[in-house]
């Protein structure tokens, strides 16, 4: 609850309005229900210094650092709903209290059994590890870390696509529990000045798990960020992935084509390759010859009771020379017709891509760009001829993995009709439409998102994108074009999950930009 007395004279019945000289709440004490934390992002929270606080006579009672901010107002009201009580707090009081709920929250959901009572004996540091891999894969975590700082050891697991802190270790038992993981590695444990990287496979529960280890040294002692890489997963296929059935039409009359360069790009995390292995799924064949350069194998192409062939995959080594321009040099004498390439990272590697493409393979690759259009662009910083990109690309498919909303608690909210046409500015929406907001449950252990969806741009290079890469065009232009022909953009694609009840505005806003 607020404080009483705190809220005089910010609400006027009726509208939002913010006082002349508001007073500042004591955050210092205050209690925040974890339904009403949630109804804003962590980095919406953090980016304007606005924190929700509680419900009041139907409003929501906001703390901000600038009360008089109107815009991030308007936006918190579009957000979640609900008309607004604004009073203020300072900005580093704001960021307390949501590191200190933050931190009450994930304890309580997460962690209730790593609490080490006796550290000498090694034993207890076996069993902490071990229970450390066993909750990761019960919690669907892709990265486990561990960060030292001047309070003590921390854990904390990314979980679709975001970090929550599940416990805090006392900083005498680092040493300990790095030590037990770089040996399971294989790691140089008298070595903690320089970074290393190490490989654990383990069975979890009947799962073949590859951990791939990475140590960073570090002011308070090592950092070891533990990438989790599940061999027993089920390929997911082209229909599995959430592509809108047009879309998904025109990127398989892509793949189909016997030559020419697929690209897939986004930022580390947004599911390129779990796209790219859909592709490979649907492509591979006893009459076909597939080559993949990865750096790591993610995923069995051919498992190991199976008896068929034609898909050859290879682990990337450039400490000793085996990069993927070496990689694809090599694969080219090996007689492929598919070849795929885990990441375009430099001139070199585009260049031989390129040229296996002019030579009558199909390729497929990654890049690190934020939209399809804007891939020509990185590919002519690169040093690609726009001649060879418009020649060889066949094309680009951008995309980002959105939190999915669970379904066993989301909570229907709706929106004033001046929101709703800021939010689908190309749609026609009723006035009534439902929108929904998480909420948090033991299902999903009190995030209130379960899952992953991906959300996808596809340009495809036509003729009229043909010629506006030939002269230079700027990537605005060719959105522009593509628009006009039909591509749908991230924003929009995400929107739709907003209209169908999928996901949140708040959501697609933090994974797109305009």
């Amino acid at each position: 609850m607020v404080p009483g007395g705190s809220l005089a004279g910010v609400v006027e019945k009726g509208k939002m309005m913010t006082p002349t000289k508001p007073s500042l709440v004591d955050l210092k004490n205050l209690t925040i229900a974890a339904e009403i934390l949630r109804l804003l992002s962590v980095e919406f929270i953090k980016r304007n210094n606005a924190l929700p606080l509680d419900m009041k006579d139907g409003k929501l009672v906001v703390a901000m650092s600038d009360p008089s901010n109107q815009s991030v107002a308007r936006d918190i009201e579009t957000l979640t709903g609900n008309e607004l009580i604004i009073c203020a707090a300072g900005s580093e009081a704001i960021q307390e209290a949501l590191d200190r709920h933050l931190k009450a929250l994930t304890a309580a959901a997460y962690c209730k059994d790593l609490d080490l009572h006796d550290m000498t004996q090694e034993v207890r540091i076996i069993h902490t590890v071990d229970r450390l891999f066993e909750m990761a894969m019960e919690r669907r975590t892709s990265d486990i870390h561990l960060e030292p700082q001047a309070a003590g050891l921390f854990v904390r697991f990314r979980i679709d696509g975001v970090l929550h802190t599940i416990h805090e270790f006392p900083k005498t038992v680092a040493p300990a529990l790095i030590s037990r993981v770089k040996i399971m590695a294989s790691m140089d444990i008298a070595e903690r000045r320089l970074p290393q990287d190490g490989q654990i496979s383990v069975k979890i529960r009947g799962k073949e798990i590859d951990l791939r280890i990475s140590t960073l040294p570090t002011k308070y002692g090592e950092k070891v960020v533990i990438r989790l890489l599940n061999k027993s997963a089920t390929l997911l296929n082209l229909g599995h992935l959430g592509l809108d059935p047009r879309v998904q039409s025109q990127f398989e009359m892509l793949i189909d084509k016997p030559q020419g360069i697929i690209l897939v790009t986004g930022p580390t995390g947004s599911g390129k390759s779990t796209t790219l292995y859909a592709v490979l799924s649907r492509l591979k064949s006893p009459f076909k010859n597939i080559i993949t350069l990865e750096d790591p194998i993610e995923y069995e192409l051919i498992s190991a009771d199976s008896h068929d062939a034609g898909a050859t995959q290879v682990q990337m080594h450039p400490k000793i020379g085996l990069t993927f321009a070496a990689g694809l040099r090599a694969s080219l004498r090996q007689d492929p017709d598919i070849i795929m390439v885990g990441e375009i990272r430099d001139r070199e590697t585009a260049e031989v891509a390129i040229k296996s493409a002019m030579t009558g393979h199909l390729v497929l690759s990654t890049l690190h760009t934020n939209s399809a259009s804007e891939t020509i662009g990185r590919l002519r910083d690169i040093g690609i001829e726009p001649y060879l990109t418009a020649s060889t690309v066949l094309g680009i498919m951008a995309q980002r993995l959105v939190r999915v909303l669970c379904a066993s608690c989301k909570e229907a909210y709706e929106l004033p009709e001046r929101a709703l046409k800021s939010i689908f500015p190309q749609r026609a929406v009723a006035s009534n439409l439902t929108l929904y907001r998480p909420k948090g449950c033991s299902q999903c252990q009190g995030a209130g998102y379960l899952g992953r969806l991906g959300i996808y741009e596809l340009l495809i290079v036509n003729e009229a994108i043909r010629e506006l890469i030939h002269r230079n065009a700027p990537g605005a232009e060719i959105k522009s074009t593509a628009q006009a022909q039909g591509m749908k953009t991230l924003r929009e694609g995400g929107l739709d999950l907003v209209f169908q009840g999928v996901t949140t505005v708040d959501e697609v806003f933090r994974n797109t930009v305009e």
